[in-house]
């Protein structure tokens, strides 16, 4: 049997650090989480990188902490990665914000094989050259979907913060009532990935949603569940966006409860599809390369 590879992704599940992290400030919504489908103290899009890893390098992962880890994968992982002395290589994982110690990351820059997106790149002083593009992506090729004609209906993926306010929990009920089917974080990638992969439109309040749809050719909206009018996305999206080619833009939840404003999503959706999939192919292209040195370690 193939020796294992040692993964390190964001988890409340297996992080002594992160799990105390939740419990103190999040605590509220992983106990309503715990009532859904699902696995508690899990979030699909992170959980991606062990599916992703495994399938591509054909071997064992096991997941590890930041500092005995042959690799970090999915996930805004860097800023715990410099902080918390991670040692393995970097392999399409982003940032949260653009607030880095250059320094400290040139420390680590001939571990990059491949960084999220260009804002990532330019922020922590990587090369131009630098592969992109986040191994989600990589999904397009592992579990392609249905074809589009078998497609039906509209999901909404929620974030996990969604669970802990009053407001976006009441948003979640009223798309709910429309007919929208609401899909908890807490679903493993092969659940997520079925039913991405058999929706006609998807609604994400977070990053992997949108990204996962876009690798399997599901038109997606970045939504925005708060009782603020939706502002600008965060960094983090922006730089996924910039990879393939688009714009990121958040749509207030309350302009998709009718028929023609969830028709309106979709169409702007499907058209985002259409003006990234060669991008997509291209980065998926790139991070399989990139992967070659992962097969030794």
């Amino acid at each position: 049997m193939p020796r294992p590879v040692h993964a390190f992704w964001w988890s409340p599940r297996r992080d002594p650090r992160v799990f105390a992290h939740e419990v103190r400030d999040h605590g509220d919504a992983w106990v309503r989480l715990g009532l859904a489908r699902g696995r508690a103290l899990t979030n699909h899009g992170d959980e991606l990188s062990a599916l992703v890893l495994r399938e591509v390098l054909g071997r064992p992962v096991r997941w590890a902490p930041l500092g005995r880890e042959d690799v970090v994968a999915i996930g805004s992982a860097m800023v715990p990665y410099l902080s918390r002395n991670g040692r393995g290589m970097i392999w399409g994982t982003g940032l949260h914000t653009p607030d880095v110690d250059v320094e400290a990351a040139s420390t680590f820059r001939d571990r990059v094989l491949a960084i999220r997106g260009p804002l990532a790149r330019s922020a922590l002083g990587l090369d131009a050259s630098t592969p992109m593009g986040d191994p989600g992506l990589i999904a397009r090729i592992l579990r392609p979907g249905r074809p589009q004609d078998r497609r039906s209906g509209t999901v909404l993926i929620t974030h996990f913060t969604s669970h802990a306010r009053r407001t976006d929990r009441s948003a979640i009920s009223a798309l709910r009532s429309t007919g929208v089917r609401v899909l908890p974080p807490t679903l493993t990638p092969d659940e997520m990935l079925r039913e991405i992969g058999a929706a006609e439109h998807v609604l994400s309040a977070g990053m992997h949603g949108v990204i996962l749809s876009h690798a399997l050719r599901t038109p997606a909206t970045l939504v925005s569940l708060g009782a603020a009018a939706a502002g600008s996305p965060s960094f983090k999206y922006h730089d996924y966006h910039r990879s393939v080619g688009l714009e990121a833009r958040l749509t207030r939840w309350s302009s998709l409860m009718t028929p023609a404003g969830l028709r309106a999503a979709r169409e702007v959706g499907n058209e985002d599809v259409h003006r990234a999939d060669g991008a997509i192919d291209a980065l998926v292209t790139g991070l399989l390369a990139a992967a070659a040195p992962l097969r030794s370690v």
